[in-house]
């Protein structure tokens, strides 16, 4: 059990209002935030793979004029909230400054909400920023179905920190039955929600279906003695409040998401082919588990094992009650995750599977989203508390220096590793073909008409971010209704003939007055293709700009 000098003082009722000074639970907040704003930083470069999908969204959403011609800025919303206060800034400031700004300011709401989690285990402002550097060593080992805690800017981040949030209020729920607690609860887990729809959703059911396993013995006692008083009335009158609460707060995020969801319009076939394409083809890395690669499944039993290892040394300390409700908050979305992995097994071409079409509605709630989280989540917070007994025990013998000296030298090597793994350049690309890629889309934003419509290759990424030009279609930004998936999936095999088996492939005058007649494009931009009789408007050392009419 960790020093009992390195804990704070009990977490009490777990509300906002505490005994400890605001200046030190600010400093907590601030030195978590700033851990967190520079692993994004140093380990993700500007803009992140995400960034240009949801930020130009973003700006399209608000000015609907800005690269009108692009199909999937037009699609439908399902971040309906995060796009419409994302959507202004973007009007005021340039796309990279949003960026910035944005991972400092989501960054300090999920530093915000992962303070708070540690202190309902009462870690003390040294733990609480060990456990934050713990939680960032662990997101350069890996993940379970590609979801990501630290990264750019999109409205997942705050969405977590939130969550976090909600989750320790509940973790010491049982130190304040007052409804005020579980009105707070069910705020924090709805405006997570509006934020984005499935991280908040997800938390919401988690929560409810553990607190729900956490009153089935009393439940079972009062079966035993039905004379006693029901003991479990007042916990699932307070559930029903928390719910209540999160699906009003949510509404501003619910309503446009489910708006997305529905598909009335088409047949039912037609939105289970949609569905197919998205879960078992666009975005099977997130949710075909079938698909997963076994290095996930590794990495993922090996936080288990740490978190199962953890809390049995952590069983006579005296907040094993809390860590034991946070083992059922766990449970609760392995669960989850083991039905969505139940639903999504196959062999073999999914479309042959039985009732492929349900299994891939469900599916596209990312089932395995929330467990993604949780399992660092938990292995950080539990072996920070089980690895500080031992060092104070020996190596740093509960020395403030030692303390001290151990904390940099851990946020040197967590940091200092995040930023030698940085990735320079996007999949696809070489350091120099991102960089030529970057000069090309400069020249063509200043010499090319607003309203021009290019053709990109299929691994393009961020050209409305720089080129500020509308796309006839781009592989990573498929819109999330069926209409628009379906449309997507037209286009992408529009210009199936295009892509080279080998490259520098020839094309002609005539090809590209086929591809203008496909495609209404003013423009292909290509570094696999060369056209034999005709030149292009730009070059560069990787890249080449054809005009699709003479």
């Amino acid at each position: 059990m960790a020093d009992e000098g390195q804990l704070e003082s009990p977490a009490g009722d777990a509300r906002f209002v505490s005994r400890e000074s605001i200046g030190r639970q600010a400093g907590s907040v601030i030195a978590v935030s700033t851990v967190f704003a520079a692993w994004s930083f140093l380990h993700v470069a500007v803009p992140g793979v995400n960034e240009p999908h949801y930020l130009c969204k973003a700006r399209a959403t608000w000015d609907p004029g800005w690269c009108s011609g692009d199909f999937f800025l037009q699609s439908k919303a399902a971040h309906a909230v995060f796009f419409k206060f994302v959507g202004w800034w973007t009007g005021q400031v340039s796309l990279e400054s949003v960026a910035v700004g944005g991972r400092l300011l989501s960054c300090l709401v999920l530093g915000w909400g992962w303070t708070r989690l540690t202190r309902a285990l009462n870690f003390s402002f040294v733990l609480t920023v060990v456990s934050a550097l713990l939680l960032c060593a662990i997101a350069l080992t890996g993940n379970f179905s590609g979801e990501w805690i630290l990264g750019g800017f999109e409205s997942k981040v705050p969405a977590w920190g939130l969550g976090f949030a909600a989750t320790a209020l509940w973790l010491r729920s049982h130190e304040a039955s007052d409804r005020l607690t579980w009105i707070l609860m069910g705020l924090l887990s709805g405006l997570s929600t509006a934020a984005h729809p499935v991280v908040g959703a997800w938390f919401v059911v988690a929560i409810s279906m553990a607190e729900i396993g956490r009153q089935l013995p009393i439940v079972r006692q009062q079966f035993d003695n039905p004379d006693e008083p029901a003991a479990w009335g007042a916990s699932a009158r307070s559930l029903t409040l928390m719910i209540v609460v999160a699906v009003i707060a949510a509404l501003p995020g619910l309503l446009p998401a489910l708006q997305v969801v529905q598909s009335s319009d088409l047949t039912p076939f037609e939105a289970g082919r949609a569905n197919r394409i998205q879960v078992f083809m666009r975005l099977k890395h997130h949710l075909d588990p079938a698909r997963f690669p076994p290095r996930a499944w590794i990495h993922s039993a090996i936080l288990l094992i740490v978190i199962a290892w953890s809390s049995r040394r952590l069983r006579t300390s005296q907040d094993y009650p809390v860590i034991r409700r946070s083992l059922l908050l766990l449970a609760a979305a392995l669960l989850i995750a083991a039905v969505g992995i139940a639903i999504g097994a196959h062999w073999g071409d999914v479309a042959g599977s039985y009732q492929w079409s349900g299994r891939a509605f469900l599916l596209k709630f990312y089932p395995f989203r929330l467990v993604d989280v949780l399992m660092p989540t938990l292995a950080a917070l539990l072996l920070t508390r089980v690895g500080w007994s031992y060092l104070n025990t020996g190596l740093l013998n509960d020395q403030p220096g030692r303390q001290t000296g151990f904390v940099l030298t851990l946020a040197v090597a967590v940091l200092g590793t995040a930023a030698a793994t940085r990735s320079t350049a996007p999949t696809g690309y070489t350091a120099h073909s991102w960089e030529q890629w970057q000069d090309a889309c400069e020249w063509l934003r200043e010499h090319t008409d607003a309203d021009s419509l290019f053709v990109t290759p299929r691994e393009s990424a961020g050209f409305k971010w720089f080129a500020e030009r509308a796309e006839f279609v781009c592989y990573k930004d498929c819109p999330q209704d069926a209409n628009g998936i379906l449309e997507w999936r037209r286009r992408m095999k529009i210009l199936s003939w295009l892509r080279p088996v080998t490259l520098q492939r020839a094309l002609t005058s005539d090809d590209l007055t086929r591809l203008r007649d496909e495609t209404h494009a003013s423009h292909l931009i290509t570094r696999d293709h060369h056209v034999t009789d005709q030149d292009p408007v730009f070059n560069n050392e990787v890249w080449r700009v054809y005009k699709t009419a003479p």
